[in-house]
């Protein structure tokens, strides 16, 4: 009977061991090797023609009214996880990775041959409607694959250059000498500057990258500009191309299978657009061939530089530059303003450094970085998938816009140490401090983007941004009186009015 029940015992352990290690095994498979597919992914439903957009309605949206892309994204985080999918009618899907290990997986991956969607309607304007006109070169904001690849190489030498701060640091110091003085004349007239102050900005911007760009100042900075002004109608139109293209690409329009009065909007405006820039093109190029090339280096603009390699790609960055090249500064430069008048010791602190004999400057660098970690000019990167990913659980197929929300994460204490708050301090102070901005991943935050497709306009778009701010806070006391600065995103990061900033002049 003993001899029995000992059998027993050890029949019942060993099976009890082989279901264990079976239920092991399956765990490992299960987690290891098991993922879900796209459809699995929680996140948005989508209905035929409105998209998602009844979520977002109020009552019974399962999101509701948003104010803004940068809240909507946090709601969906809280509400789907990690891993969200989100479709909008007319546009390949979107995956938001809210873990930086995975967009950095992803991106990492696709590095060889980054696929990155701009506007597809500009695509379109491009390659189908005006083919005649841009023969098979399509610049860098809507080029892809070999195309992208060789503008890019192309273009390169001219943007990323070494000596690109020490040539055009004179010619951008002069707009900012006209500008502080623009804006020392106009301070007085508060209601003014309440409802006009992004404009002067763009305007500043507007007339430092034609000058690095063409060779020519536009008069953007000039008394009483007519509305009807050539710089006017540009900065404008860089203005409709934003609205209309989130009108027509990020919510649910069929522009696709139907040429609706939006469309052919935005359509009049990439004509109008494109019929200015190459006005004062032209312009440049007659003054080039007047002079001649035989000029020192330093002398020469960016399409100077360019039309020596290649004529079409010349024009085509000349352009684009006209195009991406002016909110994007002027944004960023509204952003440390503001950040600055409410953080009146940072201020000072600046102040001090630009007043003494630091050459680095490493306070304002500092500032500009924190400004752009708390609201970049593009919220999020993307890429679109070009194989498969696995990750987080799931499987990414091919063809899948997957995002990082760059900015949202940045503003999380998750990966910054008080992160809603403006600390300069934190990208100059040592790796001990708590504060150092290198205990967070590197890729929370990117905002002129990642890889070999990241903002090509960096150098100069910094180096437009570092001199303004470093004579414009020398010369004035800025402050701000009233509620919090309002920023409405669509395809990018916009401020609303009333810019509510007071100058004093401190000279």
């Amino acid at each position: 009977m003993a001899r029995e029940q000992i059998k027993l015992r050890f029949f019942r352990s060993w099976k009890c061991s082989i279901t264990n290690t079976f239920r092991i095994c399956y765990a490992r498979y299960s987690t290891a090797d098991t993922k879900k597919i796209l459809s699995e992914i929680p996140g948005l439903t989508s209905l035929p023609i409105i998209g998602p957009l009844h979520h977002f309605l109020p009552i019974i949206g399962t999101i509701g009214p948003t104010g803004n892309f940068h809240q909507m994204v946090g709601l969906m985080h809280k509400k789907f996880g990690p891993v969200v999918k989100f479709e909008v009618f007319s546009r390949s899907t979107m995956v938001m990775l809210f873990e930086p290990e995975h967009f950095d997986k992803v991106f990492r991956a696709e590095e060889t041959n980054p696929s990155r969607p701009g506007f597809e309607t500009l695509d379109y304007y491009r390659s189908e409607l005006r083919k005649n006109k841009f023969n098979g070169v399509y610049g860098l904001t809507t080029a892809q694959g070999a195309k992208w690849r060789d503008f890019r190489t192309k273009v390169n030498p001219a943007l990323l250059m070494p000596k690109l701060i020490k040539l055009y640091t004179p010619l951008i110091s002069e707009v900012v000498q006209d500008m502080v003085k623009r804006i020392d004349k106009l301070k007085a007239d508060s209601d003014y500057i309440h409802s006009h102050f992004n404009e002067e900005i763009t305007k500043f911007s507007l007339e430092a990258v034609a000058l690095v760009g063409l060779g020519s100042r536009l008069g953007c900075l000039e008394d009483n500009l007519p509305n009807d002004h050539p710089s006017r109608q540009l900065m404008q139109s860089s203005k409709d191309i934003l609205n209309l293209a989130f009108k027509l690409e990020f919510l649910p329009h069929p522009w696709k299978y139907i040429p609706t009065l939006t469309f052919k909007k935005i359509i009049k405006v990439f004509d109008l657009q494109w019929s200015i820039s190459e006005k004062y093109i032209e312009e440049a190029k007659k003054r080039i061939n007047e002079r001649g090339y035989n000029v020192p280096e330093e002398e020469k603009s960016i399409i100077e530089r360019l039309l020596a390699v290649d004529q079409t790609v010349a024009i085509m960055m000349a352009n684009e530059m006209l195009l991406a090249g002016i909110d994007t500064v002027a944004f960023s430069i509204i952003s440390i303003l503001y950040h600055l008048a409410k953080n009146p010791e940072k201020q000072q602190k600046l102040r001090e450094e630009l007043n003494s004999t630091e050459s680095k400057r490493s306070y304002l660098k500092a500032c500009i970085k924190e400004a752009l970690r708390i609201w970049a000019v593009i919220p999020g990167n993307l890429r679109r998938t070009t194989k498969e990913h696995h990750v987080g659980g799931y499987i990414i197929p091919v063809g899948v816009d997957v995002v990082a929300p760059n900015q949202y994460l940045s503003n999380l204490d998750k990966h910054y140490v008080r992160a809603k708050e403006f600390i300069p301090e934190r990208w100059i102070v040592d790796k001990t401090d708590p504060l150092y901005y290198g205990n967070t991943h590197p890729m929370v935050t990117s905002p002129f983007g990642f890889g070999i497709r990241s903002c090509i306009g960096r150098r100069l778009a910094e180096l437009e941004i570092e001199l303004f701010i470093a004579q414009f806070i020398q010369h004035f006391e800025v402050s701000w009186d009233g509620p919090p600065i309002k920023v409405v995103t669509t395809v990018s990061n916009n401020f609303s009015k009333p810019f509510n900033f007071r100058f004093k002049s401190l000279s």
